[in-house]
């Protein structure tokens, strides 16, 4: 049967599944690139007999083969993948009496974010500063204001409530497996789909880019390894693909 695939313009969903639950696999939202690109080492051996040189013979050998994705969404799991974190959901509440030392121009990070109904005081407890006055709100906490009442220095306690978010320690995590399935389509070939199985990646971190005239983007890799438990002649212990015709 004569093939008929041909050209190729990829699109499509990376799902991946930490390497302890592999059928768990989740969708880790809108990507711009995949690839999967192999190491290869030479050998050659020269040809000895005649004075102009040459090659006798050469092998190939795959030694690697790296995978790289860039991802879009800005989820707390891609976030945790590329800070080698571990999150924590914190539920919304409140935060009373929490203490900072205050300091003119700068801004008083408190412990939760996005702070409301925000009451800031004197260590003493019997001065309450005044809002746009004092101090102004920030996402991150309070911003003391130069020109306001509160001294340089001082010793505050902000009491506030605050949202429910997402807790994510960066670099508190171990290096992960994961199996990768690519679910994509090739828009040549009216929407053929081609599925991609990673057995086992071993993750390296990703770049976060934060600030840009762009959308923002983390640029992901890692390795395939070897899955001792594919096991069958013409198995693949590392991946396969399925073209549809």
């Amino acid at each position: 049967m004569a093939d008929t695939r041909g050209a190729f313009i990829g699109s499509g969903k990376i799902y991946l599944a930490d390497i302890e639950t592999p059928e768990k696999l989740i969708f880790i939202g809108n990507c711009s690139a995949l690839s999967y690109e192999p190491d290869v080492e030479d050998m050659v051996l020269p040809d000895y007999t005649t004075p102009g040189g040459g090659t006798d013979s050469s092998v190939s050998r795959i030694t690697a083969m790296n995978i790289a994705y860039t991802a879009h969404h800005f989820n707390k799991a891609n976030i945790a993948r590329a800070l080698r974190a571990k999150v924590s959901d914190v539920p919304g509440g409140n935060a009373v009496d929490e203490p900072h030392t205050a300091y003119h121009g700068a801004l008083v990070k408190t412990k939760f974010p996005k702070p409301s109904a925000v009451v800031v005081k004197n260590q003493a407890g019997d001065v309450t500063y005044l809002l746009d006055e004092d101090y102004i709100i920030s996402d991150a906490g309070i911003e003391v204001l130069e020109a306001g009442s509160i001294p340089d220095e001082s010793q505050i306690t902000v009491s506030y409530s605050y949202p429910a978010h997402a807790d994510i320690q960066g670099m508190t995590a171990s290096n992960r497996k994961f199996r990768q399935v690519f679910v994509g389509l090739n828009e040549a070939r009216s929407g053929k789909p081609m599925i991609v199985d990673v057995h086992r990646i071993s993750h390296s971190p990703a770049t976060l880019g934060l600030i840009g005239s762009d959308y923002g983007a983390m640029e992901f890799s890692g390795k395939a390894e070897k899955d001792p438990t594919k096991i069958g002649t013409d198995v693949s212990q590392f991946l396969y693909v399925q073209d549809v015709d």
